[in-house]
């Protein structure tokens, strides 16, 4: 978290903010700016970012727009990355629910005469517990806990509360069967697309100001220019989203691809 203040020109603004009356203008003016509370940013990002993002206006010519694209760019990515953080959280909560639900099914489920023992893999080699008693009765104990609701959820994640209990999480009823063979079977996929979507919205949501604002215009009709495309690439890989070094393409069209492919998420300006 950090909170920082800009002063971008409003008048540039008004597609995005509408409502903003010249006596708002000057209330911002005599404050100084406009505060901004940033939950997803904290100083050493901010620093990063917003001295980078110098070198990314110089290098297109849009200099005189620094602050207003600053503004836009930080507001935006507070709204795109509080989904960004949830998406991949489900995915991992849905993984660690199956993966859980698994180990405690392969104890509920064995046969007394199953052989048991316990693996750790720690960063070199391999450590076990082989003998079955022993193995067994760790097992019984990780599985009683779990069935106690004893088990921190900073650990293994709220989701895995309902996953295993449903409507049954603030009672003492034990795990239900149907219920630990279902969270075993489930199989989350990696939030690729959605998140590929979230920066879909972020670029058009910035492309406005671009084409209403600056030289990185674009002719009527076309989708996007390679100027455009590049900028948003420098711009996605300055907040930590992007990284050249990870793609085989070319930046601008990677973006282009990924536009393309994502168009039914355009997204109009919004306001404060």
């Amino acid at each position: 978290m950090y909170d920082t203040i800009l002063h971008p020109d409003f008048n540039k603004l008004h597609t995005y903010f509408p409502n903003t009356t010249d006596a708002d203008i000057a209330n911002i003016d005599q404050a100084g700016g406009v505060p901004l509370y940033l939950d997803y940013m904290n100083e050493e990002r901010f620093s990063h970012l917003s001295e980078g993002f110098k070198v990314v206006c110089a290098k297109y010519g849009i200099q005189d727009h620094y602050t207003e694209l600053l503004f836009l760019i930080l507001k935006k990515n507070e709204q795109i990355a509080a989904r960004y953080v949830a998406y991949w959280q489900n995915y991992n909560d849905d993984k660690t629910s199956s993966e859980v639900a698994k180990f405690l099914l392969a104890f509920k489920e064995a046969d007394p005469k199953h052989h048991f023992q316990l693996v750790a893999k720690p960063v070199t080699g391999s450590v076990a517990v082989k003998d079955t008693a022993v193995a067994k009765w760790m097992m019984e104990q990780i599985y009683k806990a779990v069935e106690a609701r004893e088990f921190p959820l900073e650990v293994f994640g709220e989701k895995l509360v309902y996953d295993l209990f449903g409507d049954d999480a603030d009672t003492d009823k034990p795990i239900s069967s149907d219920r630990l063979k279902a969270t075993s079977m489930l199989n989350p996929r990696k939030p690729t697309v959605r998140i590929k979507k979230l920066y879909v919205e972020f670029c058009l949501y910035i492309q406005v100001y671009l084409i209403n604002q600056t030289s990185l215009t674009a002719p009527p009709e076309t989708l996007l220019t390679d100027a455009q495309a590049n900028f948003f690439f420098d711009a996605l890989e300055l907040i930590g989203y992007l990284n050249r070094d990870h793609i085989e393409s070319e930046p601008k069209d990677y973006i282009h691809a990924m536009i393309k492919n994502n168009i039914q998420t355009t997204a109009s300006p919004t306001g404060i």
